[in-house]
């Protein structure tokens, strides 16, 4: 599942496993690299409204995708 793109709170859901660290654990165990993660710099809290937080329960990394789509929206905005 991880493997395909599936984030690591969707995995959880499908398997019961009430632990990110656990599902970690279980990837670490069987040889599975992990995701790339974002050089964060500042940490925000944002308040989304319902049809984006269908969209963003979908990505394997929020973060990533949400510097992406600002990058971007703000390169095609001129």
């Amino acid at each position: 599942m991880y493997k395909v793109g599936m984030a690591i709170k969707e995995i959880m859901k499908e398997t019961d496993i009430k632990s990110e660290q656990t599902i970690y654990r279980i990837l670490d165990s069987n040889g599975v690299p992990r995701r790339p993660k974002v050089n964060a710099v500042k940490r925000i809290l944002v308040m989304i409204e319902e049809d984006v937080a269908a969209i963003l329960d979908k990505e394997q990394s929020v973060s990533l995708y949400v510097n992406e789509a600002i990058r971007f929206y703000n390169s095609n905005r001129h």
